[in-house]
């Protein structure tokens, strides 16, 4: 019987591959030809320039387009009528050139759809493919790809005969028909095969239910033999109930005596432990009370040590402020003994000249008066020389007194003005040429003072050798802000109120330390008739705390990776009436790029802020500067060279590296302080510059070597309290690792 099945699947197999072969033979393989699908180009057209891909088609797409652009450049109006020609051969030409145009835009349109039809088909064939290499497939699988192969002839057939894919379309075809031949025959032998797999379980299902019912006799059997053993078996246990009962009530009135003899025991245990702990917490109130005794008495130690520290400081500070003012006075009633020598000097040398004008008059004398020579008078007081110095912002008599010495708290002051802002390879205080002031704002003002007494002088500024290559010195006139020669060899404009602007190039550093001497000299036919100094100083860069007060929070988009964190830092940032600025594609970890500070300059009723910020080290196509809206000439810096050190340690020059404590004892302006990985610490070029500013240091490092990025901000930070002035410093611990 077997056999006569199988003999049976192999004749339709072999029925299969003949109906295979019968519905695979179409007699069409590609669509029709379409309507203007050839080319008319022109007559005059070479045969080897014609299309043969459809690159080659946009090229001469492209090449009809500027040629009908040249032709349409050029005029078609004759200006003579024996030249109407041309404008009939220019009408023909283009009316050729935009034919030939819409055939080859027509054919560009035919071959995308042919193309678009030859990579269906090719994805149709793959899943074909990959459908036909499954293992063990069945039926439906073989019948759907069968139906994929179909649809990538049907597909195919799409192409007209005479596009570039045509060849390959019927190659294809053919190729196609063939794994379609494949497939409908693989399709009929699993049917097969299917069909006597049916017929086998079908017979296994009959014996498998016979053997069911055999076994569902022999379990129906034992279930009654087992239901006899169980009606005796619960006839014993009705007889044993009565005794069990008993026993078992015996055993719960045990029960109940026992825990009645633990809850009086219990409640005896409660008892004592109720006393202990009273009489401990009585011994703690007493220790407590001792305690806050000698608290108590601690402070009040404290107190009257501190009164008496405060005590003595105030005496040591009265005396040296009675020190000071004398030594003032002193200073004053001096200088004002030069001014009135210096002063008496001048008219008796005004008298000797009018007294020989008078004597020997001559043509020259009247003409030129000259001066006999003299002996340099130093700051009479017709020759007012100041900036503010008192730092009041007004520069008036008062700001004579302590002018040629210069300190952090007294002293005229000089603004950081670099015009490169960051631009230039060389740094402005090497450059020789001084160009005007761009913020004319951020220019310390000086007043020189004259009598018309030195209307025939020559008026010169100089500075100190050392200072001069660091600092610029305009004067203010009527064409604006002239930069004055320092050296000596130019004159200043005359004039009786002169008004002179200085800024400074760059901070005080390691090789300078910001204060320059400005000289004013008067000269008289060469000789110097009048002079002073005064002393001033480069206004100190500053960090602030991040407990400062907060205009602008800037902040880098990252796109989808911090666009949470960016919503949710506008919820917190916008109510406290700060801005909150995004920076587009910035560096991730912008504070370790750039350091903002800032640099202060009195005025009249207040301190003016000015922003400045300490750049990195690394490249500007890297880090360019950020502007501010709340300051748009921001001022840019940076400070030593890049060190070459391993990825790790690199972390260490970040500017999230440096920070700055809220004020404390001896620091009103707070102290900087840095995290030192014993391998590699905060480059020592900023250091030196941070202590070069005398405010904010010495720096204080901090080990940070147990952390990965080696940056203190990560373990430090300063939080405000309800008490004005007074902060909460917040350490991370490093058992924290864990």
């Amino acid at each position: 019987m077997r056999l006569v099945k199988y003999i049976a699947i192999t004749i339709v197999n072999a029925f299969g591959v003949v109906i295979g072969i019968i519905w695979v033979a179409v007699p069409t393989t590609v669509a029709q030809p379409s309507l203007n699908y050839q080319l008319a180009i022109s007559g005059r057209q070479p045969e080897a320039e014609t299309p043969q891909s459809l690159s080659e088609l946009y090229k001469l797409r492209d090449r009809l387009k500027v040629q009908l652009d040249n032709l349409a450049k050029t005029p078609d109006s004759a200006p003579f009528p024996a030249e109407l020609w041309k404008s009939a051969i220019h009408r023909q030409q283009s009316q050729t050139l935009t034919q030939q145009l819409q055939n080859v835009q027509s054919q560009i349109q035919i071959e995308e759809r042919a193309k678009y039809n030859w990579d269906d088909a090719a994805k149709l064939a793959a899943q074909a493919v990959l459908i036909g290499r499954t293992s063990n497939p069945s039926s439906a699988t073989w019948e759907q790809s069968q139906r994929l192969w179909q649809l990538a002839i049907n597909t195919l057939r799409l192409i007209p005969h005479d596009s570039f894919f045509a060849d390959g379309a019927i190659d294809k075809t053919i190729e196609y028909q063939g794994n379609l031949s494949v497939a409908t025959y693989e399709m009929q032998v699993a049917r097969s095969i299917e069909k006597v797999r049916a017929e086998e379980e079908e017979i296994r299902e009959r014996a498998r239910k016979e053997q069911e019912k055999k076994e569902f006799a022999r379990r129906e059997i034992e279930r009654k033999e087992q239901e006899k053993k169980d009606r005796a078996r619960k006839e014993l246990e009705r007889q044993e109930f009565p005794r069990q009962e008993l026993a078992r009530k015996e055993q719960e009135r045990q029960e109940l005596a026992r825990k009645e003899v633990e809850r009086q025991e219990f409640q005896r245990q409660e008892l004592a432990r109720k006393e202990v702990e009273r009489q401990e917490l009585a011994r703690k109130e007493l220790e407590r009370q001792e305690l806050e005794r000698q608290e108590l008495a601690r402070k009040e130690l404290e107190r009257q040590e501190l009164e008496r520290q405060e005590l003595a400081r105030k005496e040591l500070e009265r005396q040296e402020l009675k020190r000071r003012e004398v030594a003032r006075k002193e200073l004053e009633r001096q200088e004002l003994e030069r001014q009135e020598l210096a002063r008496k000097e001048l008219e008796r040398q005004e008298l000797e000249r009018n007294q020989q004008a008078t004597s020997q008059p001559t043509p020259e004398s009247t003409a030129t008066p000259t001066s006999a020579p003299v002996t340099p008078a130093a700051s009479p007081p017709n020759f007012f020389f100041a900036g503010d110095t008192n730092r009041d912002g007004q520069i008036n008599e008062q700001d004579e007194a302590g002018k040629e010495q210069w300190s952090l708290s007294k002293g005229a002051l000089i603004l950081f003005n670099d015009r490169n802002n960051d631009r230039g390879k060389i740094p402005t205080w090497k450059q020789t040429k001084v160009s005007a002031p761009r913020r004319a704002a951020m220019l310390s003002q000086v007043n020189l003072t004259l009598s018309e007494n030195f209307k025939t002088s020559q008026l010169f500024i100089t500075a100190d050798s050392i200072a001069s290559p660091h600092i610029s010195v305009f004067q203010k006139t009527g064409d604006g802000w002239q930069p004055v020669d320092i050296s000596g060899a130019k004159p200043l404009v005359f004039s009786t109120n002169i008004v002179l602007g200085v800024e400074a190039k760059q901070f005080a550093d390691r090789n300078w330390n910001g204060t320059v001497n400005l000289k004013a000299t008067a000269q008289n036919n060469g000789q110097e008739i009048a002079s002073t100094t005064i002393q001033m100083g480069v206004s100190p860069w500053m960090i602030p705390p991040n407990t400062a007060p907060v205009t602008e929070v800037q902040v880098s988009d990252r796109g989808s990776v911090n666009s949470e964190f960016i919503s949710q830092l506008k919820q917190a940032v916008e109510p406290t009436g700060a801005k909150v600025k995004i920076l587009q594609g910035d560096h991730t970890w912008m504070q370790d790029t750039q350091k903002n500070g800032y640099v202060q300059l009195p005025e009249k009723s207040d301190i003016r802020l000015f922003n400045v910020a300490l750049k990195s080290n690394s490249g500007p196509e890297k880090n360019p500067p950020v502007k501010s809206t709340q300051n748009r000439d921001l001022k840019v810096f940076k400070v030593g060279n890049p060190r070459s050190l391993d990825p790790v340690s690199q972390w260490s020059e970040g500017y999230g590296n440096l920070q700055v404590t809220p004020p404390i004892p001896g620091h009103p302006m707070g102290r900087v302080y840095y995290g030192n990985s014993g391998n590699a610490s905060f480059n020592p070029e900023v250091l030196d510059f941070i202590q070069a500013q005398r405010i904010q240091g010495p720096p204080v490092d901090i080990d940070t070597s147990w952390l990965l990025t080696r940056q203190v901000d990560e373990i430090i930070n300063f939080i405000p309290t309800q008490t004005p002035g007074q902060y909460v410093m917040a350490i991370a611990s490093p058992r924290s690792r864990s």
